[in-house]
């Protein structure tokens, strides 16, 4: 495993999880939540790295779309698409999408759908956050990855050979202001995934299993802020999945792929006092609460 101070300048050990499987079937990588945003910037780059994508949205018209754009700009590889409502699945869905993916030669998983889509604003005080929105909200962020997970985990694991199963989180797992229900949903996946994990290591499945810590990208939900503006602390979703994919397969368990977030949050929640860190955290997001009774 690369120190974690140098890990940045390790080339990327995606092309592990590339390969032809007994019977000539090219890899497969599935990224859920892929219609826009990182999801899409993720198929891109995977298709430009000779991946086959399987990609997740709610959406069939606009899935196709992202499909006919994706073959266009990476014509050597093939992509195919399934439609799912992850804030309201079924045991239904999650079955059919399983079938769907027990043809192809699946090597990496990426729960990317998440996000903060069922609540009204993107930040708002706890109490003003609806009991449909919380359902939909941990629905979204943590029953639908760890459903799936779930389902796909023993094709992963039957490979015995080097897996990826990797999850957008984010820093919100620590507890931040004005998101505190996302928060509890981010916390609920690094724990998860920190287990599952280490189940894997024990059992020498060959998964592995990371937890990325996605910090503010400029992707669709961020732009109708007009709060939020792309820059060196809030990169394009572009360079954010250029970033996932260069710390993937290091041995990490739990990373910012992004190194001015790394550096960011190490400062933030490495050296200052909780109640310093609440309040800049706070102070930051206050302008784009949404005001109560709204």
């Amino acid at each position: 495993m690369p120190f974690p101070l140098l890990h940045w300048l390790y080339p990327s050990a995606l092309p592990k999880y590339l390969r032809t499987s007994r019977d000539g079937a090219s890899s497969w990588a599935f990224v859920t939540g892929a219609s826009d945003g990182i999801g899409l910037a993720l198929a891109h780059e995977l298709g430009a790295r000779g991946f086959n994508v399987l990609i997740h949205g709610r959406n069939a018209s606009k899935l196709t779309r992202v499909q006919e754009e994706l073959c266009a700009a990476h014509p050597k590889v093939e992509f195919r698409t399934i439609t799912a409502d992850a804030s309201n699945f079924t045991a239904q869905d999650i079955e059919r999408v399983a079938a769907v993916v027990a043809d192809l030669n699946l090597t990496v998983l990426i729960n990317n759908v998440g996000g903060v889509a069922p609540l009204s604003s993107n930040f708002k005080h706890f109490e003003s956050t609806t009991p449909a929105e919380m359902v939909a909200l941990y629905n979204l962020n943590v029953l639908f990855p760890l459903q799936l997970t779930r389902a796909l985990l023993p094709q992963l694991s039957a490979q015995k050979a080097p897996t990826l199963i990797a999850t957008c989180g984010s820093a919100a797992h620590v507890g931040q202001p004005y998101v505190a229900a996302y928060s509890g949903c981010k916390g609920a996946l690094r724990a998860w995934t920190r287990a599952l994990a280490a189940e894997q290591m024990v059992a020498k499945t060959g998964v592995e299993v990371v937890y990325l810590v996605v910090g503010p990208t400029y992707t669709p939900q961020l732009q109708k802020d007009p709060n939020m503006k792309a820059g060196l602390m809030m990169p394009t979703a572009e360079v954010m999945a250029n970033s996932i994919l260069a710390r993937v397969g290091q041995g990490h368990r739990c990373v910012a792929p992004y190194f001015w977030h790394a550096v960011q949050d190490g400062v933030l929640y490495g050296l200052l006092p909780e109640r310093m860190a609440d309040g800049i955290v706070a102070g930051v997001l206050k302008k784009s609460v949404e005001p109560k009774g709204e």
